[in-house]
């Protein structure tokens, strides 16, 4: 069966002659993706657990996509245009709201904004949605893609305020700010205790992977559609 996941009878030639097993393929590690991110946020609090079940949710939604034509699941693509809509809002909303209480705007949700954004963007109907877009969403995930592989992110400065002074507490070290006892700081998929020896944390190689393997998935459909 041909890919017509996200395009209407103009638009699908240009998935047409992709082959099923590419589709398969896709959607199986887009399910991994997705266990990856909730056995991690399982293991985190806070912001760190919306982060992880956010990236859990997109996965999931990218799989279900690239499985299920929109030409036969329209409800389903539509119930999915609200979700991340809702979810692009909420999290611009929540980012703007963070900035004012830890100083500056975390770059991680911004991302995580952008990303619900892109998926609004897919599951819009292809005759509203403007076709320069696609390409330009796809070139933000493929320098993500990069970014994730080579771990640059793990340098991005996530939160402004450094915890509270040595000796409050282990729960201090782990606080709302997410940054280490030394007041570097971390990436939301960072473990919560940091890195060795009091350094800043750096983010799991399987977070890292399974993120950049979502932006390359999500770059081929917006390519393909």
């Amino acid at each position: 069966m041909a890919m017509t996941v996200l395009a209407g009878a103009g638009h699908g030639a240009h998935t047409a002659a992709l082959p099923d097993w590419v589709r398969v393929g896709f959607a199986v590690v887009l399910a991994g993706v997705a266990v990856v991110h909730l056995r991690h946020g399982a293991q985190m609090s806070r912001q760190r657990r919306w982060w992880h079940a956010g990236h859990a949710v997109m996965a999931l939604g990218m799989a279900a996509m690239y499985l299920l034509p929109r030409m036969h699941y329209e409800g389903l693509h539509r119930s999915g245009l609200v979700l991340f809509a809702l979810l692009a809002a909420a999290t611009a909303v929540a980012a703007l709201g963070l900035r004012s209480r830890e100083g500056a705007l975390n770059p991680v949700w911004t991302m995580s904004a952008l990303d619900y954004l892109a998926m609004t963007y897919m599951l819009a109907d292809p005759a509203v949605r403007p076709g320069w877009l696609a390409y330009v969403f796809a070139a933000y995930f493929g320098c993500a893609a990069l970014g994730w592989v080579a771990r640059a992110f793990d340098r991005l400065p996530v939160f402004a305020h450094p915890v509270a002074a040595a000796g409050a507490g282990a729960g201090a070290a782990a606080g709302v700010g997410g940054g280490t006892a030394t007041g570097g700081p971390a990436l939301l998929s960072a473990h919560p205790a940091g890195g060795p020896g009091g350094a800043p944390a750096r983010s799991r190689m399987s977070v890292a992977l399974t993120l950049a393997a979502m932006a390359a998935a999500m770059a081929f459909m917006l390519v393909a559609m």
